[in-house]
């Protein structure tokens, strides 16, 4: 079992659609990355998706690791920013599954 702090957060399927149409939910998370660089204290932090509590219309998001708390905001603002819905907020979040990206040497990098 991992003492590693986790936050999540989960969005609207059809809002990222009409943002980024034709985007799968992995490569929307990795070129939303792409504009937060990491900072040092980041380092390991990782990205993943899991499933979402609420239903199949929604995509979950999670951060694990060094600076999790920071990097969940750093996503939310974002998102936010390109007019996708965030429906909810959480402190934990489902169990690693599938792997976004992770904080390695000030870049993200496929993990």
């Amino acid at each position: 079992m991992t003492t590693e702090v986790t936050y999540s957060f989960v969005y609207d399927r059809r809002s990222a659609d009409t943002a980024f149409h034709g985007i799968a939910p992995e490569q929307l998370a990795l070129s939303i990355l792409a504009g937060i660089p990491p900072e040092r204290q980041w380092e390991g932090c990782l990205t993943y998706l899991g499933p979402s509590p609420i239903d199949e219309t929604t995509v979950c998001i999670a951060t694990r690791g060094p600076g999790a708390g920071a990097v969940q905001l750093h996503l939310i603002e974002a998102f936010e920013r390109q007019g996708v819905r965030i429906l909810e907020v959480y402190e934990g979040g489902p169990e690693v599954s599938n792997r976004v990206a992770i904080a390695r040497g000030g870049r993200w990098s496929l993990p």
